[in-house]
Formats: C-alpha cells, sequence, structure tokens
C-alpha cells in the first residue's frame, strides 16, 4: 500500500511540473496600441507557441504602458513614441511621477503615418506646413488651404497615447497637438471619424486607415515600434521581442 501512494504521489507531482512546464511563464506586456493591434495581439497563439510563454496583454496607450513598466505591474511594455516624449507628457501633468531612466528600447521596426481627410473633401492635398498649421490650430478653416468656408476638425488620440505623441514629437517639433481636437482612445478611431465627417482630417497607419478618407501625399511620420523593459531584456522578454519582430514586416 505504501508503495502504491508513493507511486501515486510520484506520478501527481511529474503531471503538475509538466503542466507547468506547459503553461510555460506567463509576461504581463502593456502599452501602445500601433504595437499591440498590429502585431503581438493578432500573433498572440503563434508567439506564445513559438516561444512557450503565456502573454497577458493589455493595449493601454504609452503613457499607462510606462507606468506600469516603472511601477512593476509590467514585464514588457510596447512602444510607439520615443520613452522621453512619454515621460514628458506624463510629467507635465503630475511633475516628477515617472522617469524613462534605466529602461532599455529594443525596436522591431518602424511605420508609416500618414495624414488623412475625408474622402468627401475637394482639398486632396496639402503642403507639411499647412498639414502642421492645421494641426496646431493656426489653420481652422478649409477656406484658407483651398477648400470650402467650413470649419476644420482636427481627430487625433487623447494626449500621451503613442502615435498622436509621436506626431508631436517629430512632425510638429514638440508642439502639441490643438487642445480643441476630437480627441480618441484609439488609432483605428481617428480615422473612423474622419471617415464619417465632411470637415475633419486626422492620421494613421496603414493598419488603421480603411475606406471612406483620402490620404495626404507628401506629409508622413515614421514610427519606430518596439519593446522597453527595465535594464536588458530577461531570457524571456527576448523571447518575445525575437518573436514579435518577425511579425514587423507585415506592418507598414
Amino acid at each position: 500500500m505504501r508503495l502504491t501512494l508513493t507511486s501515486i504521489v510520484a506520478g501527481l507531482s511529474l503531471a503538475l511540473v509538466s503542466q507547468t512546464a506547459l503553461a510555460g511563464t506567463t509576461l504581463k506586456v502593456t502599452g501602445a496600441a500601433a504595437i499591440g493591434n498590429t502585431i503581438v495581439v493578432p500573433n498572440k497563439a503563434a508567439i506564445e507557441s513559438a516561444t512557450g510563454l503565456s502573454l497577458d496583454i493589455a493595449v493601454n496607450g504609452d503613457g499607462n504602458g510606462l507606468k506600469d513598466l516603472v511601477a512593476g505591474r509590467s514585464d514588457v511594455m510596447m512602444v510607439a513614441a520615443p520613452l522621453k516624449t512619454t515621460e514628458d507628457s506624463i510629467n507635465k501633468a503630475a511633475p516628477g511621477s515617472v522617469s524613462s531612466a534605466g529602461l532599455v528600447m529594443s525596436p522591431v521596426g518602424a511605420i508609416s503615418i500618414k495624414f488623412i481627410v475625408n474622402a468627401g473633401n475637394p482639398v486632396k492635398s496639402l503642403t507639411p506646413a499647412q498639414v502642421k498649421d492645421i494641426l496646431l490650430g493656426k489653420v481652422t478653416s478649409w477656406k484658407e488651404v483651398g477648400g470650402a468656408d467650413q470649419p476644420i476638425m482636427v481627430v487625433a488620440e487623447q494626449p500621451g497615447f503613442g502615435t498622436r505623441s509621436n506626431v508631436e514629437a517629430s512632425f510638429l517639433g514638440g508642439a502639441e497637438i490643438t487642445d480643441k481636437a476630437n480627441a480618441r482612445r484609439a488609432l483605428t478611431e481617428v480615422a473612423q471619424v474622419v471617415s464619417q465627417a465632411p470637415n475633419a482630417i486626422g492620421y494613421g497607419s496603414a493598419a488603421s486607415i480603411k475606406d471612406g478618407v483620402t490620404v495626404l501625399p507628401g506629409a508622413e511620420v515614421k514610427q519606430v515600434i518596439g519593446f522597453a523593459t527595465k535594464g536588458a531584456p530577461s531570457p524571456d522578454a527576448k523571447k518575445l521581442i525575437d518573436a514579435a519582430a518577425k511579425y514587423s514586416g507585415a506592418v507598414k
């Protein structure tokens, strides 16, 4: 009887160890939609299968991703804007609340951010300078740039979100998009609103831009996407980064 119980206990222990091995390490991953919704979430099952990891993903924007990583609520941050830009945006509202010091960025690719208007808008082309003036709120009527005598609706993500932060840092030279902008919680919503509002202008990536809009030629922003960790990536974080990089070529 003793041998039988011993065998049973040993068998249960082996089964438990086996299940743990199959489950793999769980990585908490939070941050930018520009990488979360284009690479990580769509390919979650494939990445988990290739790495043996279990991914706990929250697509909540660069700002929240940075807060999570610094506070230890996540293991890896999905990044779509320069870390210092995101840090400055957070600290503007709450000085000294977060620091990106000691974080390591691991790029996996880049996407092209285009500026868009409603497909029914007669204005089909704007210079980069005109786009900048519109985003900054200096030009407020389409009549000022050759269109109808109608007010311009600027559509953008909420402050602190990755693509908006990147547009402000790279395209607007650090200046902020007008505070009168129609602020959305996701990049996909920006293009959706522009497609529905005749007087709107916004921005998006190939993954977020759908029917109903016109892409303005000549003005774009290159957005580096990747992952950030506290210090060098751990072996498990490196597995995630390497696996995600294989899918970055499909993102434009």
